[in-house]
């Protein structure tokens, strides 16, 4: 994770869950007045999108799924 990312994290995130690979996903935690809240995830590891189960790639794109 490159600083930039790990600051915006400490400073912007709000954690919502993590999967059994042991990624870990984030939110805004302010409200966004009627825009879509920012979603990401943080890789254990080497940055790969594969590695993100469905139920989680749904969640990032603002569909139904864990939350």
């Amino acid at each position: 994770m490159t600083l930039g990312t790990r600051l915006f994290t400490l400073l912007n995130g709000e954690l919502v869950g993590t999967d059994a690979r042991g990624n870990r996903y984030y939110r805004d935690r302010g409200k966004r007045d009627g825009k879509r809240v920012r979603r990401w995830v943080v890789y254990n590891g080497p940055a790969e999108a594969s590695s993100v189960p469905a139920e989680w790639h749904g969640w990032l794109h603002g569909r139904e799924g864990s939350s």
